[in-house]
């Protein structure tokens, strides 16, 4: 038995990309998490046995717009280490990229980090 939480399409802006006009501009990425906590974290009706939400929501937006990596795997694995706690059992962090220079051919751009 787990508790599993799910934050999808967190929408945030950041400057990651390994071209430099990539670095120049802000641009759209959207974080999904997923969240396994310990099966002892929620003990009782009460937001400070569990996480909470928005504070994650606040942490990934911060963490996105403050930072600059070439690689969507490097970033997915920067949020994935700031944001693991002794109540998380594992954490699955998702980068989505949507707007690359791949966008004419392709849907979306992702990349999964987990541990």
């Amino acid at each position: 038995m787990s508790f599993d939480i799910k934050i999808e399409g967190i929408t945030t802006h950041g400057k990651h990309g390994v071209y430099d006009s990539e670095k120049l501009k802000e641009q759209l990425f959207l974080i999904d998490l997923q969240i396994i906590l310990k099966n002892e974290t929620v003990k009782e009706d009460s937001i400070s046995s569990t996480i909470d939400y928005a504070k994650y929501v606040e942490e990934v937006e911060y963490l996105v717009s403050s930072s600059s990596f070439n690689l969507i795997e490097t970033l997915a694995e920067f949020i994935h280490t700031k944001l693991k706690s002794s109540k998380i059992k594992k954490l699955i962090v998702t980068v989505h990229k949507p707007n690359t220079p791949l966008s004419k051919k392709t849907q979306d751009i992702s990349v999964t980090y987990s541990g």
